[in-house]
């Protein structure tokens, strides 16, 4: 039983560097992903505004040269995202369709990395937190409080960086995907006025 408690506790020890590691990778991830979301927020109203014209052209029954041009000018949000993955031809409704599920699956990718943050960053540092506590206590039953304050240091570290990330990205990914359902089903109301309403001129 010792030996295999030995074991386990050299396995512990040793999954300490690589769970730093990638959790050092986490918050530079995170702060990448929060760098992009500041730029969002102030590029968003612009886009937003673009988008809300454009849904109001179609409710309308706006011109639909006039809602193509509109759509085309787009120089960011969805609207843009959208002219870039549907190319030149838009004349097809089918083409409308495929170019809307394009835009929902990269959307979902990328909830999906978000949420890979939100869960995963915790559980690295909960495990940071958890494997120098047995040193720590071996430290302290020998009456080597260095041992034991230093790896309280890096026990208590590791959980403010993991619960970090999971927070930021956790906030990062509620307001996403607020922002993105909105717009897709907007941009998915104005794709099909535009389709029941013929070619494209």
């Amino acid at each position: 039983m010792s030996t295999l408690v030995e074991f386990l506790f050299t396995i512990c020890n040793v999954l300490l560097i690589p769970v730093i590691v990638v959790l050092l990778f986490f918050l530079g991830w995170t702060a990448i992903l929060f760098g992009g979301f500041l730029r969002e927020c102030l590029t968003r109203p612009a886009a937003r505004r673009t988008l809300d014209q454009c849904l109001a052209a179609a409710k309308r029954g706006e011109d639909r040269k006039r809602l193509w041009d509109m759509i085309r000018g787009a120089n960011s949000g969805v609207l843009k995202a959208f002219c870039d993955r549907t190319g030149p031809d838009m004349s097809r409704p089918v083409i409308l369709t495929h170019t809307i599920a394009e835009l929902e699956h990269g959307i979902t990718d990328s909830m999906a990395r978000i949420s890979l943050l939100t869960r995963v960053g915790p559980m690295l540092g909960l495990m940071g937190t958890l494997i120098p506590l047995g040193p720590a206590l071996t430290g302290l039953a020998a009456g080597n409080t260095q041992v034991m304050a230093q790896n309280l240091v890096v026990a208590f570290t590791t959980t403010v960086i993991g619960v970090l990330i999971g927070a930021l990205a956790y906030a990062i990914g509620l307001v996403r995907r607020a922002w993105y359902g909105r717009d897709l089903c907007d941009l998915e109301f104005i794709c099909q006025q535009l389709a029941d309403s013929g070619d494209t001129p």
